[in-house]
């Protein structure tokens, strides 16, 4: 599972590699960005979350946190809970975590944390880190020349009827009527029929497209479907920097297939890879 924030806690700072001016003072805390390899070459010439505290970089043990001094009071205890449900502070804060990602994602593999991950000290960071070491390591092998793409499908479900329909007159299930009135009272039935499986018959032609990507790319998963987004389909892939090209070209010819059926597939990305750095997908 992920890496969540540490339980602030009261605890001795030790961190050669960071300058005692640096360390978080009393009412701050350490942010967490990302963690890297301490072999990646990097440059943290990106802006932190907090413009007047810069980016740091500490090491520990062949692994190195990305990370910037805060004020905890913004993200704890009665003003942080009021900040974090106001979209206008939020918002800002969201895009300038992304942002370090991305910008570190175009040096090295990054294993990426969530928004608003504090620690107290350097010495919470480094038990953090040491606990979930095995799963960071393995994540950060497993993203090595990889990056995430996003492939979605968006369902017209009127238009999905109508090709459902017109297959069933070109099987020969179903033959018209002579007469246009009773045509289109057939018609009506068999939409409302075709609806009720609608779902059964979208897994059976998107399938392919899914076993498909699962043996073409480094990694595949089943994302959760938000209601108000209107997907049918939310799939993380993991792809070879070398075979981005492969992805899209194989989306392309999906996409022409189905048009037809009322499908519309997006893919988006690059993006931080989180779906691969959890359980196993």
């Amino acid at each position: 599972m992920r890496m969540h924030a540490a339980n602030l806690h009261a605890a001795n700072l030790h961190a050669a590699n960071l300058h005692a001016a640096n360390l978080p003072a009393a009412g701050e805390a350490l942010y967490l960005y990302g963690v890297v390899r301490d072999a990646e070459p990097m440059r943290l010439d990106m802006p932190a979350m907090d413009a007047m505290r810069p980016l740091m970089a500490l090491r520990h043990a062949g692994l190195t946190a990305i990370v910037s001094v805060v004020p905890l009071a913004e993200f704890r205890g009665p003003q942080g809970e009021q900040n974090l449900a106001d979209l206008g502070w939020l918002g800002p804060r969201a895009l300038a975590h992304e942002a370090v990602i991305e910008r570190l994602m175009t040096q090295c593999s990054v294993f990426p944390l969530p928004l608003g991950t504090l620690f107290s000290s350097t010495q919470a960071l480094w038990e953090a880190l040491d606990a979930q070491r095995p799963q960071i390591e393995a994540a950060l092998e497993r993203l090595q020349g990889c990056r995430e793409w996003a492939v979605q499908g968006q369902l017209d479900r009127e238009a999905a009827l109508d090709a459902r329909l017109d297959e069933a007159i070109a099987s020969g299930r179903y033959v018209p009527a002579t007469s246009l009135g009773r045509q289109h009272l057939e018609k009506q039935r068999l939409r409302r029929e075709l609806a009720r499986d609608l779902d059964a018959w979208l897994l059976t032609r998107t399938a392919p497209l899914a076993e498909t990507l699962r043996r073409q790319c480094a990694g595949f998963c089943e994302r959760r479907l938000l209601a108000d987004q209107g997907w049918v389909f939310n799939w993380a892939v993991l792809v070879r920097q070398q075979e981005t090209a492969d992805l899209h070209q194989t989306l392309d010819e999906a996409r022409a297939i189905y048009r037809v059926w009322g499908l519309r597939l997006l893919c988006k990305g690059p993006l931080a890879p989180y779906s691969f750095c959890g359980e196993a997908c």
